[in-house]
């Protein structure tokens, strides 16, 4: 269903292809018969062969319109690119599972998250590949602390903060963040990474998502999480965890969730018990990118 889905994205950007792709039709027709090794032109003209899935296609054809920089040099690697997002330091992205260059134009390109953190904490629950985390980091927060339960995840995000040298800023911690601490048992789509979950209910997306494993992450909780932060109170939170916002949000009490200054949460199901809980906490929220059971919570106290 993904493949279809940005197939269309794909078609309907049909004018815009030429500019990551020496030959548009080819290119979708290769698409639409499945297949992923392409040629990609590199922003001097140059051709790149890769091995690169729909939608990390589109998100290339997004991130080189928003004038996201490729590293000069690229891996040997043909389901690989880097990309230069500070002078001198590169960001290691994959091309044929997950959708790593998407995520990137969403928190580099579209900045889903904001612009300025300058002397911040910030809590990125739900880190993914790192890609956040470097954000915030690269936006001024003087510290970070960001989650990332699943192992290849959590170790392509430890090898991008150490090749964006963020190591004094960024804490990585190999958990989830949960209702309560203990073990859980995290659903694994190998193949789409970014949609692991600790709870199949909910999200009608999730229909679209094959979950092929199970790993069993150690999961803490939110009074966990303020120990490690050590401070009263959370500048930014993050909350982009496939279902969990749910649990999380509507078990803490009240002086719990106003440690947290801005709440921004991705909601994968109708979000109206967390607008409520929040809303009775005096936050004011605001749902951006809405798409009924998709999009984002911005949470103000």
């Amino acid at each position: 269903m993904m493949h279809w889905l940005y197939f269309l994205k794909l078609l309907r950007a049909f004018p815009r292809l030429s500019r990551i792709s020496p030959s548009p039709w080819s290119l979708l027709w290769r698409v639409l018969r499945g297949q992923t090794a392409h040629i990609l032109l590199l922003p001097d003209g140059k051709p790149l062969q890769r091995r690169i899935t729909p939608p990390n296609l589109y998100g290339f054809l997004r991130l080189r319109e928003a004038g996201i920089a490729l590293a000069a040099e690229q891996p040997a690697s043909a389901d690989q690119l880097l990309w230069e997002l500070a002078p001198g330091r590169t960001f290691l992205t994959r091309l044929t599972v997950g959708m790593d260059l998407m995520t990137l134009y969403e928190v580099f390109g579209r900045k889903d998250y904001g612009s300025d953190f300058s002397g911040q904490v910030v809590v990125d629950v739900g880190a993914y590949n790192g890609d956040s985390a470097v954000f915030f980091a690269l936006a001024g927060a003087r510290r970070v602390i960001a989650f990332e339960p699943y192992p290849p995840n959590f170790e392509l995000a430890a090898e991008n903060v150490r090749r964006m040298g963020l190591s004094d800023r960024v804490t990585l911690l190999p958990v989830a963040l949960g209702a309560q601490r203990g073990k859980a048992q995290l659903q694994v789509a190998a193949q789409e990474p970014d949609a692991n979950t600790l709870t199949l209910a909910g999200s009608p997306l999730q229909k679209l998502i094959a979950f092929t494993q199970t790993v069993e992450v150690e999961v803490w909780s939110f009074e966990d999480l303020l120990a490690q932060v050590g401070q009263e109170e959370i500048d930014f939170l993050k909350l982009d965890c496939e279902g969990c916002e749910f649990a999380l949000i509507e078990t803490l009490p009240v002086e719990a969730l106003r440690r947290v200054k801005v709440w921004h949460i991705e909601y994968h199901a109708a979000p109206h018990p967390l607008v409520h809980k929040l809303e009775a906490a005096g936050f004011s929220v605001e749902r951006q990118l809405d798409r009924r059971f998709l999009g984002y919570l911005v949470a103000r106290r």
